[in-house]
């Protein structure tokens, strides 16, 4: 019957620990056991150095995968159309009438593109003062990478009637709407324009609008001409959400600047 011998390749460390307990010098069995312990700590960094190594060769990997992913969305990606058509009488007597891109539709074409790159997108929402909401967009690749798209705030939409919670139904699923499409880098084609560009505000009625904001010198002054800017908006049929995601924006810019220097004095 043949014996296997199990075989046991000594390590470095297992051999100074055996010199250290044969040696009868108490002062050399000192520093072996300082060597011990150097190198023991030299090991854990090589591991945890091999480790880091390896998670960012996969974390390029992924950033790699993603662009390369969101390069052919891209060069594949279908026409987002403005199918929905908005028309209602407002209270001052007027109508408000548009059409825009209608969420579930743009999805329904989008995300299968999207999945077939191994690409998903989600939202996250954020509520701010005076019953605003903020609505970011992310896409994100099987791999793990993770990319932060577009991020639009804007008040609640008061048009229509709507209660409270309509309104801010209404404005969070607008935000979803464009913020999707920005991440996506897509814009919609159709029969009207509901914000600036369009209808709405014009660049050189903005402009000034902003630079009264950024001119302001305190908090209240700030919240004055954001309030001008926001009504100016609000005077656009329908309302120009756009332009006024714009002023809030500039106006917490502006709050924030302000709160800074007031640190500083």
């Amino acid at each position: 019957m043949s014996t296997e011998l199990a075989t046991h390749r000594t390590t470095g460390m297992e051999l100074l620990a055996e010199i250290a307990r044969k040696n009868s010098d108490p002062q050399a069995a000192i520093e072996i056991a300082k060597q011990i312990v150097e190198l023991q700590i030299k090991q854990e960094s090589l591991k945890q150095n091999a480790e880091r190594f390896e998670w960012e060769k996969l974390d390029r990997q992924a950033r790699v995968a993603y662009a390369e992913a969101f390069e052919r969305f891209k060069a594949n990606a279908p026409k987002i159309l403005k199918t929905k058509h908005v028309h209602f009488e407002t209270k001052s007597g007027g109508a408000t009438d548009y059409w825009h891109v209608e969420l579930d539709k743009a999805c329904d074409l989008l995300i299968p593109a999207l999945l077939k790159e191994g690409l998903t997108h989600r939202w996250k929402s954020n509520d701010l003062p005076g019953g605003a909401v903020r609505v970011t967009c992310f896409i994100r690749h099987s791999l793990g990478y993770e990319e932060e798209g577009a991020s639009l705030a804007g008040p609640a939409d008061q048009s229509g009637g709507k209660n409270a919670i309509q309104a801010i139904g209404s404005s969070t699923s607008y935000l979803e709407r464009y913020t999707f499409l920005a991440t996506c880098g897509l814009v919609s084609k159709g029969l009207d324009d509901d914000g600036i560009g369009g209808s709405g505000i014009t660049q050189g009625e903005a402009e000034p609008l902003i630079l009264a904001i950024n001119s302001a010198e305190t908090p209240i002054s700030v919240m004055a001409e954001w309030t001008k800017a926001h009504d100016a908006a609000k005077k656009s049929t329908p309302w120009d959400y756009r332009a006024m995601t714009l002023f809030t924006e500039v106006r917490d810019e502006r709050l924030k600047a302000l709160k800074k220097e007031a640190k500083h004095e």
